[in-house]
């Protein structure tokens, strides 16, 4: 916490809380090299959807994952999620605390070539 408000404060007790959750960082994981939909997810870490769901809203709200549309063949969409967390470190040296988090953005260009990649 750099400037050490209030708003930083909560921010780093968010992230700290949701990333002492197994089943959080198995998500993440899980969603950091591809998008990932609830019933992928729940294979993948061994955990009902409901509890996929549940951390899934978590981590939105906390802006380390993002919901994407997956086209199909068939005409139908699934709805899939993606980390946005590349980064997060927690710095004490000499006498401060400081702590950084990266998120990744995908520009439109990449969005296109994974959409035109799924035709």
């Amino acid at each position: 916490m750099t400037d050490g408000t209030v708003s930083e404060a909560s921010e780093l007790s968010s992230l700290v809380a949701a990333l002492d959750d197994e089943h959080v960082r198995t998500i993440l994981a899980a969603t950091s090299d591809e998008p990932r939909s609830a019933n992928e997810l729940s294979e993948l870490c061994d955990v009902s959807v409901s509890t996929v769901y549940r951390r899934v809203e978590r981590l939105t709200e906390l802006d380390l994952l993002a919901e994407q549309t997956r086209p199909r063949a068939d005409g139908h969409h699934d709805t899939v999620y993606a980390a946005t967390l590349e980064r997060f470190e927690l710095t004490v040296s000499d006498g401060e605390l400081d702590w950084s988090v990266d998120r990744r953005g995908e520009d439109v260009a990449d969005q296109l070539s994974r959409l035109w990649g799924n035709f």
